[in-house]
């Protein structure tokens, strides 16, 4: 008996100038709340921010700053209330979690009870969990509520792991850290380089590279080439452009480099992804798993 019950799981992006927030499709029904009122929940949730900005009401009632590489943790029983920038929009993964086995741990202080947010940065450790879980609870394969149990377990011991050792970063190496992603999200496209982006911050390229990582928990290239690939998911599911064509607007050297690129990190060639999901892409994934407490 496992003591852990994942009853949602997923993941949507919310655009700049949104109409409304949460949005009226990909969000699952149960949960949805209004922001202006807030809500309070049954069950514990991990909301994880991964792009964008916004703002968070937490038991204060006093709003706090969120962006990328923040989560959210949220307890059964107090009030909350949150929402992205207008001018930003921002993608957020969320898994929703409750048993026994939880109401045990913090009881019993496993986490602060005056922890809210906890600043771990983008990480694509973390975001990989979220994803696998979201392909679990919507196989509803044999022992899903336990696989899923696991991965809530794990993305708990993480993030107290990450805050526990969090790095003392100065706000002006967070500032710079900040800037040079935007460059690269402005100019991936171009042959522009790290060491360029590190110059352009006014950092060595040694140091840009340490705090990048740890900031992040990827290396600026690998940074860059998620922004390519990205783009890349863009252009074959919204336009008819050949696979050539979207090499070559990548900058990603010749058609076979590019398509092995993209099957080593997408699981599946580019032909296979614009077949899968055609143009106009797919909606958000939102999965909410049904089951008996493990």
């Amino acid at each position: 008996m496992w003591g852990i019950t994942v009853d949602t799981v997923g993941s949507q992006t919310v655009p700049p100038g949104y109409e409304v927030y949460p949005p009226r499709v990909g969000h699952p029904s149960g949960f949805y709340f209004d922001v202006g009122k807030g809500r309070v929940l049954e069950s514990y949730q991990l909301l994880y921010i991964t792009a964008g900005r916004g703002i968070f009401y937490g038991r204060s009632r006093e709003g706090t700053e969120i962006g990328a590489g923040d989560m959210i943790l949220l307890r059964p029983g107090q009030w909350h209330s949150y929402m992205p920038d207008r001018e930003t929009g921002w993608h957020e993964y969320w898994i929703g979690f409750r048993g026994p086995n939880i109401d045990t741990r913090f009881r019993n202080d496993f986490v602060d009870e005056n922890l809210e947010i906890v600043r771990i940065g983008v990480r694509e450790e973390v975001t990989a969990l979220y994803n696998r879980a979201m392909e679990v609870a919507e196989n509803e394969r044999p022992s899903y509520q336990q696989y899923l149990a696991g991965i809530a377990n794990l993305l708990l011991g993480m993030i107290m792991y990450y805050h526990a050792n969090r790095q003392f970063v100065s706000m002006d190496a967070v500032g710079r850290i900040d800037r040079a992603r935007r460059i690269m999200r402005e100019e991936f496209l171009s042959e522009i380089s790290p060491e360029e982006v590190a110059r352009r911050v006014n950092m060595s390229y040694s140091w840009f590279r340490k705090m990048f990582r740890d900031y992040t928990g990827i290396s600026p290239a690998q940074y860059m080439q998620k922004l390519r690939l990205q783009e890349a998911c863009r252009l074959l599911s919204g336009t008819s452009l050949s696979i050539k064509e979207i090499a070559f607007r990548l900058n990603c050297g010749d058609t076979s480099y590019f398509s092995n690129l993209f099957r080593r990190h997408l699981r599946m060639p580019p032909n296979e992804y614009r077949r899968r999901f055609g143009i106009g892409g797919t909606p958000p994934k939102s999965t909410t798993p049904q089951g008996e407490e493990e």
